[in-house]
C-alpha cells in the first residue's frame, strides 16, 4: 500500500510540474499604461493619416470620374481620341517659317477608322472651368498637384 501512495504522490508531483511549466498555463500579462498610452497615441496618428489618405484619393477619384470618363447610365467609357502618325523625315507635312525653309515632318491626325495611338481626352468643363483646382480647394487638399497648370 506504502508503494502504491508513493507512486501515486510521485504521478501528481510530476503531472503539477507538467502543468506548471507548459506554455498554456502561463497567464499572458497586460501591457503596462506608459505602453498602452504609446499603443493609444500609435493608433491616433495612423487614424488621422488613414483620413487625409482617403481624402486624397477621394479627390483624386472625384477629378479622374469628371474629367477623364463619360459615364452612362451602366458604362463608364474612358475618353480616347483616336490618332494615327503619317509622313517621315523625306516625306510629309511640310514645317517651317517660308516655303524655301519648310521641311517634312511626322504629324498626328485624328484618326476615327483604325487609329495607330489614343490620347488621352479631357471634358472641357475640367479645363474651360478649371474643375481641378476647385476641386482641390473645396476638400482642403493643397498637396494635390496639377502638373498641367503652368507657374508662370
Amino acid at each position: 500500500m506504502k508503494r502504491f501512495l508513493m507512486l501515486v504522490g510521485v504521478a501528481a508531483v510530476a503531472a503539477a510540474m507538467y502543468v506548471a511549466a507548459s506554455p498554456a498555463s502561463q497567464q499572458s500579462r497586460f501591457a503596462t499604461e506608459k505602453q498602452f498610452l504609446a499603443l493609444q497615441k500609435k493608433v491616433a496618428t495612423l487614424n488621422k493619416n488613414l483620413k487625409n489618405t482617403t481624402g486624397v484619393a477621394n479627390a483624386a477619384l472625384g477629378i479622374i470620374a469628371d474629367c477623364y470618363f463619360t459615364v452612362g447610365a451602366s458604362t463608364a467609357n474612358a475618353n480616347g481620341l483616336g490618332v494615327s502618325q503619317f509622313g517621315n523625315a523625306s516625306s510629309g507635312f511640310l514645317f517651317g517659317t517660308t516655303a524655301a525653309t519648310a521641311l517634312p515632318r511626322t504629324a498626328l491626325d485624328v484618326s476615327t477608322s483604325s487609329p495607330t495611338y489614343y490620347l488621352q481626352e479631357v471634358t472641357p468643363a475640367c479645363v474651360a472651368g478649371n474643375l481641378l483646382k476647385h476641386r482641390a480647394v473645396r476638400s482642403d487638399l493643397s498637396r494635390l498637384q496639377h502638373w498641367a497648370q503652368r507657374t508662370h
